[in-house]
């Protein structure tokens, strides 16, 4: 059985074993003590989890009375071809989903110099910080330390 849970410490959801009595968490490294933790969806898939832990991402990132209006947008299309926002920051969910599609297209994994590379962004930190804005969204997770995939 797999559940999605909430890290007490960085507030993020993920997904967790529930057979374990712990997990760690991905962004904050702190130990979930799984006897303890709410459980907020439980799957006997493993291949549903992550849609699982992308649906609690957005509830706990996007104001729930904003969300079905937010839903309705049709996707926008990202790529490196694409002009660059004058603020990357500024990136709206349908951006950043695009973006992370862009990323993972021909390859397992990506990292922050793809997103830096991708977006023509000056410093790598630029790059961290949209990397932390689609991993609060649930957009990506990060089953690696510093590589990332589309959920």
């Amino acid at each position: 059985m797999f559940g999605v849970v909430v890290c007490p410490k960085c507030h993020r959801a993920r997904g967790a074993d529930l057979s374990n009595q712990t997990t760690r968490c991905a962004h904050c490294s702190h130990v979930i003590d799984l006897s303890k933790a709410r459980v907020y969806a439980r799957t006997d898939s493993k291949e549903k989890l992550p849609e699982a832990v992308r649906r609690m991402t957005e509830k706990l990132a996007v104001n729930i009375e904003d969300y079905p209006a937010e839903r309705k947008k049709p996707l926008a299309r990202v790529s490196p071809q694409t002009k660059k926002p004058k603020n990357a920051d500024a990136m709206n969910l349908e951006e950043l989903r695009s973006l992370a599609a862009d990323l993972n297209r021909d390859k397992e994994y990506f990292d922050a110099t793809d997103v830096q590379s991708s977006l023509k962004l000056e410093s790598e930190e630029d790059a961290h910080r949209l990397i932390d804005k689609m991993l609060d969204r649930g957009i990506i997770f990060q089953p690696q330390a510093g590589r990332f995939r589309i959920v």
